[in-house]
């Protein structure tokens, strides 16, 4: 891993708060972080995965892991008094958890749509009420808050998980605009496709994760290349980090000629419907 200077100056020293850090897009921007210099708090709901995000991180960094379940308001509040105990500032806030769940509409049960939209809407809610403050009254930081691609472009056959990253990337919009006079940054990361360990099969709902993968309609990116065009956004101050060229150029497609993607929706319909 070899860290830019730039992220060097941005990160050294400074504390960040990373949700769902000890897997995926999450475990690979505490690694990026902590090789930069920075503070880093990651929170997660598995312990496991938080102890091996520990064992395997090395720079001049450090992280401290926090159990925590991001659907959780008062655990969230304790959490982040907690670091504020041991932190201060705090600088960034990325709030990443997040989870997918792919089938038609019909097909998915209402308990499964609630349980997505408590963990990628209301959690980033739940961020923004625990952290935000803590920024304003500090005058200054950076809350990164994750949404997707398929916020621009729509997604045959993930209904509820377009509907949760559309409407973090609207809040993110929003927040951003009333942020601004406060002093502090709010940006919103719309990853291409990446493969990382929330396409899981449980979570597939009508064919096999292979064939799903198999039938994209670009490569997906490592969580490694995910992390880097994260941190990169954030270091250039960007409110919209939308990456790779792919990705930019599925967004301008689905927002202004969105008839041309609509060949992708019908083959995502096709896969699950074989």
């Amino acid at each position: 891993m070899k860290i830019p200077n730039s992220f060097r100056r941005t990160f050294s020293g400074c504390t960040a708060i990373v949700t769902g850090g000890s897997s995926g897009i999450g475990r690979a921007l505490c690694k990026w972080l902590i090789a930069s210099g920075a503070h880093v708090h990651a929170l997660d709901y598995m312990p496991e995965g938080l102890e091996l995000l520990e064992s395997e991180s090395s720079g001049p960094g450090t992280v401290q892991s926090h159990i925590l379940d991001v659907t959780d308001a008062d655990a969230y509040a304790a959490v982040v008094k907690r670091i504020q105990s041991l932190e201060k500032p705090i600088d960034f806030l990325f709030n990443n958890a997040g989870v997918t769940l792919l089938g038609e509409a019909h097909k998915v049960p209402f308990e499964r749509w609630k349980w997505l939209l408590d963990i990628n809407l209301m959690g980033v809610v739940h961020g923004i009420h625990h952290v935000y403050p803590v920024m304003i009254q500090q005058g200054f930081g950076h809350i990164i808050n994750t949404s997707s691609i398929a916020s621009g472009t729509g997604y045959a056959t993930a209904c509820a998980y377009t509907a949760s990253k559309a409407a973090v990337f609207e809040l993110t919009r929003s927040l951003a605009a009333e942020a601004k006079i406060h002093g502090v940054l709010v940006s919103v990361a719309c990853p291409g496709y990446v493969n990382s360990s929330i396409f899981q099969q449980d979570r597939i709902m009508g064919v096999d994760r292979e064939t799903m993968i198999r039938d994209l309609p670009v490569k997906m990116l490592t969580t490694d290349q995910a992390a880097h065009g994260f941190l990169l956004g954030v270091v250039r101050r960007k409110k919209r980090i939308i990456f790779p060229f792919t990705a930019r150029f599925l967004w301008e497609l689905g927002n202004w000629v969105p008839s041309l993607i609509a060949p992708f929706h019908k083959r995502f319909m096709r896969v699950f419907q074989n």
